[in-house]
């Protein structure tokens, strides 16, 4: 099941925006054992870990997560509130 997760940060470019998803994302795939690849001349990165995947681009004043979750998944709805709030947060 996916869910689309965008986030605005007017006058905030790519560089910006990728540095602190890329600090959050990192984290997070080592919190949770996840594997974690990123492309930093595409400004973009994804997790896996037993079929929950995750990916990210982030563009000039913006970012956006897509997130793909199996059917059957508990934690669903506690890993996206955690990422839409990391996302809100970061750069409070």
């Amino acid at each position: 099941m996916a869910h689309e997760i965008k986030r605005s940060y007017p006058g905030k470019n790519a560089d910006e925006i990728y540095e602190k998803v890329h600090q959050v994302m990192n984290r997070m795939a080592d919190k949770l054992a996840m594997k974690y690849q990123t492309d930093p001349a595409g400004k973009s990165g994804s997790v896996d870990k037993m079929g929950v995947k995750g990916a990210y681009t982030v563009k000039d004043g913006e970012v956006t997560v897509k997130l793909d979750f199996p059917m059957i998944f508990p934690m669903k709805k506690q890993v996206t509130q955690n990422i839409e709030e990391k996302l809100d947060g970061l750069f409070a």
